[in-house]
């Protein structure tokens, strides 16, 4: 379909955490497409306005060529804080930052126990949790996969499958233009001559940096946690 319109969509459900959103993006923008994801994800942001949680942190992910071997790739979640840095901070008995999150009782807290029985806080305020619905509908309602805080949590409901939900939208960059490269060179070369402010060497665009610390600890070791090598070799016997 997407040789013959240029653009094409594909749902996805009965589906489970596919991981990183940025993944698939770049296998698209490989090909010369752009492409925009979304997923649903369990119960962890409260709705603007309530206190219960409903909304996963339901990522957002965008994906276009930049006449670079550098991609453009935003990917990013809805919530101030991922849910996996919480999990982390709660078996490592550590604090989060202030203002990612609220305890049971609607209170601030920085304690990451009392913050996953809680609510995360979305980015933006109430832009966030209407950007987080906005993803609930496309990854969810539409797909035939669960919504409106259905999506099962695997660390703690193992009842049934999670009924995950994705959307992937791809399409060509020369639907309106022929001569996209050039205008994606420009646009990025004009933002990144912005006058910066102190302290900033330079104005990267999303993915950028990743791509730099991709290539930086390429040539690294792999630094694992204590608490992570106790669960592999739990996995492993």
């Amino acid at each position: 379909m997407q040789k013959k319109t240029g653009i094409g969509m594909v749902a996805v459900k009965n589906s489970g955490h596919y991981g990183l959103s940025g993944y698939y993006a770049e296998q698209a923008v490989k090909k010369n497409l752009i492409t925009m994801i979304y997923t649903n994800a369990p119960p962890a942001v409260a709705p603007h306005g309530a206190l219960k949680s409903l909304f996963g942190t339901n990522p957002i992910c965008f994906g276009t060529p930049t006449g670079s071997k550098v991609p453009f790739i935003l990917d990013t979640s809805i919530s101030m804080i991922n849910r996996g840095k919480i999990r982390v901070a709660a078996r490592s008995n550590q604090k989060i930052p202030e203002g990612v999150a609220l305890d049971k009782f609607g209170k601030p807290t920085t304690n990451a126990k009392k913050a996953l029985e809680g609510v995360q806080l979305p980015i933006a305020g109430f832009r966030g949790s209407g950007l987080a619905w906005m993803v609930d509908i496309l990854s969810g309602v539409l797909t035939g996969g669960n919504h409106a805080g259905k999506v099962k949590d695997p660390f703690d409901d193992f009842s049934g499958p999670q009924n995950i939900g994705h959307l992937f939208i791809t399409f060509k960059t020369n639907l309106f233009v022929n001569n996209f490269n050039n205008r994606i060179k420009d646009n990025i070369k004009t933002i990144k001559r912005l006058p910066r402010i102190k302290g900033i060497k330079e104005i990267m665009y999303p993915g950028q940096n990743k791509y730099k610390r991709f290539k930086m600890n390429s040539k690294k070791e792999i630094n694992i946690s204590e608490i992570i090598k106790k669960d592999l070799k739990i996995l492993k016997n």
